[in-house]
């Protein structure tokens, strides 16, 4: 039984979201990783001036990258523009075993398009940079190729040696007619970003668009990948490979159909398997479930644009992206979604409150969790600037209380059709408050308990099926426990 259905609540949920804009130009999120100190890092682009009313976007190029870093209110501790890289995007950031944070992606390069004169488009080229704590740069590298590179993966060895898997393609300027090259470069750098090596391995299959990586539980690592199969009638179809932490090669498999073929992220999850996000379009989402084997376990469709997914410690998984369409005002905002282990939608938080809110990243906090993205972005009366927004859901994402005094909310019977008892460790020392708030947030039900009592009864005869979240406040903590209602 699915505990929640799938519905939309605002911005009531939230503790607080903040906007960082950057005076006269347009600014575009890419990712958001939390380092090793603790605090956020946002990766963005900044793009030209901001024409009001024209709604385009981002019509020009990035101008430079922009790295953003906040502490755990959202108050903003560096920011860093470095117009030397001029990304096309930010994938991957990386917590170094020295301390450090490895930066990386795929940038603009001058290279024209793989021999054809006359491209006059930049080309994607891949490129990496290190940085401190505090921001300043240690090193940066960008290989230009004479065809355009989209980077997969981005890791560290136990060497300390840092690796970078590139998959070589036509992006973005594909000419109708002209083959796909079907390798990849693996480059491997040392700690101070000299080149130590670069591999090109052979594939059978032409690789297209978007590829992306992840950790694998024996310390290797996984690859999706679109391809080209052009022994067949020339459709898309996913690839996923796996190779070893030093990105040999080991095994390869197809794992989908030859529809939403376009990989978006991909994640090991606490069964050892894998979960892949596929989408159509910016409107729909496809997430499937495989084991290390390439088994499907399930394959589920999404009415929402998602665009990152995070493994929860139980079994459930957060994905962050975009509600709605850009054609519509107010219909595209950055939205949260709770998917349980077996692929149900259990409810969706939506932020934003404004025109056209892309949702690009998430990261989960020792309550909640903390959403990424670029407000504004297809507006033509606002310029568009990067925003966090922070939500404390410590119950609903199973997070222990950081207060164990009062780690225990027993209700029952549960599921409960009229009646449920509610109980508690320590005897109160003060008046205290029990409310019950529905899927939505809404407070449905709300009680006030008595000096020294333990116990309390709630009639909950009156709401509706579903499930709900019983919370009382206890002294300076609270505690919370979910409810099932079945009549």
């Amino acid at each position: 039984m699915v505990c929640l259905g799938a519905m939309c609540a605002q911005g009531q949920w939230a503790d607080w979201s903040n906007q960082y804009p950057y005076q006269d130009r347009r600014v575009y999120s890419h990712m958001m990783h939390r380092t090793s100190d603790g605090n956020l890092l946002l990766c963005a682009s900044i793009h030209g001036g901001w024409t009001p009313g024209s709604g385009i976007p981002f019509e020009d190029f990035a101008l430079a990258t922009y790295l953003l870093k906040t502490d755990s209110s959202g108050d903003t501790l560096w920011t860093v523009r470095m117009d030397s890289i001029k990304p096309w995007s930010i994938t991957h950031v990386v917590d170094l075993m020295d301390g450090n944070t490895l930066v990386a992606g795929t940038a603009q390069g001058s290279y024209e398009y793989c021999g054809i004169a006359g491209s006059g488009l930049p080309m994607a080229q891949v490129f990496v940079l290190k940085i401190d704590q505090a921001g300043n740069l240690l090193w940066w590298h960008q290989y230009d190729q004479p065809c355009s590179r989209i980077l997969a993966d981005a890791w560290e060895s136990p060497s300390q040696e840092i690796h970078l898997l590139a998959l070589d393609t036509q992006e973005p300027n594909i000419v109708i007619g002209h083959v796909q090259p079907n390798w990849f470069e693996h480059y491997t750098l040392d700690s101070e970003g000299n080149t130590v090596n670069v591999t090109t391995i052979q594939q059978a299959y032409h690789y297209f668009t978007s590829q992306h990586g992840a950790p694998a539980f024996d310390g290797g690592r996984y690859i999706a990948s679109s391809v080209l199969d052009t022994v067949g009638q020339d459709h898309l179809i996913v690839q996923l490979e796996k190779l070893n932490v030093n990105g040999v090669p080991q095994s390869t498999l197809f794992v989908t159909d030859t529809s939403y073929c376009t990989p978006m992220d991909l994640i090991t999850t606490l069964d050892s398997g894998l979960l892949m996000l596929l989408t159509p379009d910016v409107a729909r989402s496809r997430l499937i479930h495989l084991d290390t084997v390439g088994n499907v376990l399930w394959d589920r469709t999404y009415p929402t644009g998602f665009r990152e997914i995070l493994a929860l410690p139980d079994s459930t998984f957060l994905a962050v992206g975009s509600c709605g369409t850009w054609q519509t005002p107010n219909l595209s905002e950055l939205c949260v979604t709770l998917i349980s282990a077996t692929g149900d939608p259990l409810w969706v938080r939506v932020y934003g409150d404004s025109l056209y809110d892309l949702g690009s990243s998430i990261a989960r906090t020792q309550t909640g969790y903390v959403a990424y993205g670029t407000k504004d972005m297809y507006s033509g009366s606002v310029q568009p600037r990067l925003f966090l927004t922070w939500d404390t859901l410590g119950l609903l994402l199973n997070v222990p209380n950081a207060l164990p005094r009062y780690d225990q909310l027993k209700v029952f019977p549960n599921p409960a059709s009229d009646e449920v008892a509610i109980r508690w460790n320590e005897r109160l020392s003060s008046r205290s408050e029990l409310t019950v708030y529905d899927a939505q947030g809404r407070l449905v039900l709300q009680q006030f308990l008595p000096i020294g009592s333990r116990r309390a009864s709630v009639n909950i005869g009156t709401l509706a099926n579903g499930c709900y979240l019983v919370n009382m406040r206890i002294a300076h903590a609270e505690i919370s426990a979910r409810l099932m209602v079945v009549h």
